[in-house]
């Protein structure tokens, strides 16, 4: 007996030990957690990875459009170049005499309607004898008539010019100098059509090459009248440079919307004289 209390004995104090251990242990734990700064403590989220997606075509589409590699645009400037080089001479009676090229705004041609003899100025989407200007190239005119693609060409003659050329005759005397109206002249450029019906310009042939630009059904009262010009004057020069196209007669337009001075050279009865022309 006395052997069997003493078990109960020891198993009893066993317990006491354990259950006192336990104890001790969470209060050591609480002292610890009670000491830990909370607010210093940073959380992290973690994003949810997708399944990596090969892009679509749009993704690209910005690299495609900048042409970073200029590929796309030089076979366009090919193809385009071969494509106005197939395209039929326009069969409507037309002359072009010259084209102005540069922005929309400042883009034009001069057309002549060979049967009216008329002259006017040109811009995309007007209208000519039943065709439609397309596009204005440097030279050349792209009429849409009907269902298909026209081209109309400046006489070869014009075309020839490839460069600026510069008279070379014997010394002119000075000439009669003309004072000119800046306010006259931006009124004139104001409506150039109506400037152009005004007179009939057309290339002047000498031997069979260009010479200059005959000045024909001057209207009496006129912007070139009162420049001084005459019908029958062949219009040979500006400050020197050669005239072989009404290309470079816009140039003259240019000249005289700036009120810079300039000097024309005619031929007027077999003679050569100098028109000076001064703005005030």
């Amino acid at each position: 007996m006395p052997k069997y209390y003493q078990t109960i004995f020891n198993l009893f104090a066993l317990t006491i030990i354990i259950i006192i251990g336990v104890e001790l242990f969470y209060m050591v734990i609480r002292v610890h957690l009670k000491n830990v700064n909370t607010q210093g403590i940073m959380t992290y989220h973690i994003p949810n990875v997708e399944r990596h997606r090969r892009p679509t075509l749009d993704y690209y589409k910005p690299i495609l459009k900048r042409n970073i590699f200029g590929s796309e645009e030089n076979v366009s400037k090919e193809m385009r170049a071969e494509k106005i080089e197939n395209l039929q001479p326009t069969t409507l009676k037309l002359a072009l005499l010259g084209t102005v090229s540069g922005n929309r705004q400042n883009t034009f041609a001069v057309i002549e309607e060979i049967n009216k003899k008329k002259q006017a100025l040109y811009r995309v989407g007007d209208s000519v004898q039943g065709a439609i200007v397309k596009e204005i190239l440097r030279g050349k005119v792209i009429l849409r008539v009907k269902e298909r693609d026209e081209i109309l060409t400046i006489e070869e003659a014009a075309a020839l010019r490839t460069k600026k050329e510069y008279l070379t005759s014997e010394p002119i005397e000075a000439g009669e100098t003309i004072m000119v109206s800046r306010s006259a002249v931006q009124e004139s450029m104001r409506n150039l059509n109506n400037l152009l019906s005004q007179v009939r310009i057309r290339p002047h042939f000498r031997n069979g090459k260009a010479d200059g630009l005959s000045v024909t059904n001057l209207k009496a009262g006129s912007f070139f009248a009162k420049l001084g010009l005459k019908n029958g004057d062949i219009v040979q020069g500006i400050d020197g440079r050669i005239i072989k196209s009404p290309e470079d007669v816009l140039e003259v337009y240019k000249k005289f919307k700036l009120g810079s001075q300039v000097a024309l050279q005619i031929m007027r009865n077999n003679e050569q004289k100098i028109i000076n022309y001064k703005f005030r």
